[in-house]
């Protein structure tokens, strides 16, 4: 069993004083160099030394002292804050924090980008989404709540000073338990990134050999955040990663190929022309070109790329846009276009050692499909799916331990299965109904904790507010796995039925699977809570 860090109530038992704050206590800086710094920091800003004093009687210490040297700040002052083990307890600290330190009578934006940017200038890793702020602007907290959001948030201390050691943690309670940091409806990528790190690296391993790869999934299954977080670890000096959302190109019958081959040109050649590459023969192109002439263009590119050691990925997401199977045949549809394009692509792949691509979507079709629009479909076969499951348990309970701790809230292991067991893992549910529940929890006390009550007392009002997303999300289903879909009303109105179809239906089966949205147990299938939620 995973050890656990007691909370602060369990150190501190029923006594919230500064005293008990001390639990676990920093010791002061040894570091000459260090001292020195501090010392001649507090020189300029005299506050500081009362913040120190204030800091101690929590346990904590400044640990380091610095000019701000980001957009010409160089007024500021950046310093580092270890807190007590009873405090990082209470609030999910697990590194440094930073504050900074303004002179200035009227805080500037400027200077909230600069704190921002402070963070990519220190000695080592510190808490990524908060600073803390002291300026002589009385205005200083307005401005400053009006600059934050949730991915970073900065929390301003009086100007004129702390009178009491506990102030400074009713200031870093207000603003670090309201926060709702599991509420998402954007990719999300870097710390808020969880789970599919073996997707992650297969993924990886494709694309390094060159193998064209599809991902699919349903509807906030997360595949932009996968797509986004793989070219975060893939972007090198040797690889460009080119991501492109099919969303806003024109659907059949209108054809999309030429918005999509003028965006592709344009983004290659920016590429290029940062790299200090040459990109004649893209630049040289006839505004609307056609698919052969943006083919033969691209390898020009490409052999010009191959020269200096760089790849190119390009990275194809929502390409259900491609293939809306409401409006036109995706097998035999006049749209030849699209299959040319895909085959243009794989020639590509197949020519030069220095390029591949992904595509993503809620549709397998793309690659599973013979024919595309009448012509052989040139994916069919060739192409290797992954599809987007839900997180298993261990991934899940990574995601919410980790996020809740960032507010200071603790899961216990009632809590963390009660939000397994009502969601079945899918992501953007699992994300929805913990942000649900932590709205519901009091942040008037000094330690927070999850338990399975609070979920279980926040389902009936969840569930209404989720079901049209639900909704939308088997209506997906409908659309792009019609054969899928019949399976599942089978499933839910003739379980005996479902299972003598399903032995007919291989591949629907396998999709229904491995989209989450059917479970087998002991050879018994069941819907997943996605679909039981309706």
């Amino acid at each position: 069993m995973t050890r656990r860090d007691p909370t602060a109530a369990e150190v501190l038992g029923e006594q919230i004083t500064p005293q008990g704050w001390r639990a676990n206590p920093v010791p002061a800086p040894r570091d000459e160099r260090v001292r020195r710094s501090l010392q001649d920091f507090e020189l300029r800003f005299p506050v500081a030394r009362d913040h120190r004093q204030m800091l101690q009687l929590l346990g904590s210490q400044f640990t380091y002292a610095a000019p701000c040297l980001v957009n010409n700040a160089r007024e500021c002052e950046v310093t580092l804050v270890r807190f007590s083990g009873a405090v990082e307890s209470a609030f999910g600290f697990t590194r440094e924090l930073l504050f900074l330190y303004s002179p200035y009578p009227d805080l500037q934006h400027r200077t909230f980008v600069a704190a921002r940017a402070s963070l990519r200038h220190l000695p080592r890793d510190v808490t990524p989404d908060l600073v803390v702020v002291w300026s002589k602007d009385p205005r200083a907290r307005v401005k400053l709540d009006d600059w934050s959001g949730t991915e970073f948030t900065a929390i301003p201390l009086p100007a004129d000073g702390l009178d009491d050691p506990l102030e400074l943690l009713r200031i870093l309670r207000e603003y670090v338990f309201t926060r709702d940091l599991y509420y998402e409806t954007t990719p999300v990528s870097g710390d808020q990134f969880f789970g599919r790190r073996p997707l992650l690296q297969s993924l990886r391993t494709d694309l390094r050999s060159r193998r064209v790869v599809g991902v699919f999934g349903l509807r906030k299954a997360g595949k932009t955040s996968v797509l986004e977080e793989l070219g975060k670890t893939m972007e090198s000096e040797d690889t460009v990663y080119l991501l492109r959302d099919l969303e806003s190109l024109p659907s059949p019958p209108d054809d999309p190929i030429p918005d999509l081959i003028a965006d592709l040109r344009q983004d290659v050649v920016s590429r290029m022309e940062e790299a200090g590459l040459s990109a004649r023969a893209l630049n040289a192109l006839s505004p609307a070109p056609s698919v052969a002439e943006f083919r033969r263009a691209l390898q020009d590119a490409l052999r010009e790329l191959a020269v200096t050691g760089i790849q190119l990925v390009v990275a194809l997401d929502e390409i259900e846009y491609l293939v809306p199977s409401d409006r036109i045949d995706v097998r035999e549809g006049d749209m030849p276009s699209v299959a040319q394009f895909l085959g243009a692509l794989r020639s590509l792949v197949q020519e030069n050692e220095n390029f591949t691509f992904l595509i993503s979507g809620l549709t397998s079709a793309m690659i599973e499909s013979g024919r595309l629009y009448g012509r052989p479909n040139p994916l069919f076969s060739w192409a290797k799916a992954y599809f987007l499951s839900p997180f298993n348990q261990s991934e899940a309970d990574d995601l919410a331990i980790a996020v809740g701790q960032r507010m200071g809230v603790r899961l216990d292991a009632g809590a963390l299965d009660a939000l397994y067991e009502a969601t079945g893992g899918h992501a953007f549910l699992y994300r929805h109904l913990a942000s649900a529940v932590v709205g519901e929890l009091p942040i008037d006390v000094m330690s927070r904790t999850m338990l399975r009550s609070d979920v279980l007392r926040s389902l009936t009002s969840w569930q209404r507010e989720i079901a049209g997303n639900i909704e939308e999300m088997v209506n997906h289903v409908r659309r792009y796995y019609p054969d899928e879909a019949f399976l599942l009303q089978t499933l839910q109105e003739d379980p005996d039925e479902f299972e003598k179809l399903a032995r007919d239906m291989p591949t629907e089966l396998s999709h229904l699977l491995r989209l989450g949205l059917v479970e087998e147990s002991q050879h018994e299938f069941a819907l997943t809570p996605v679909l039981q939620l309706l």
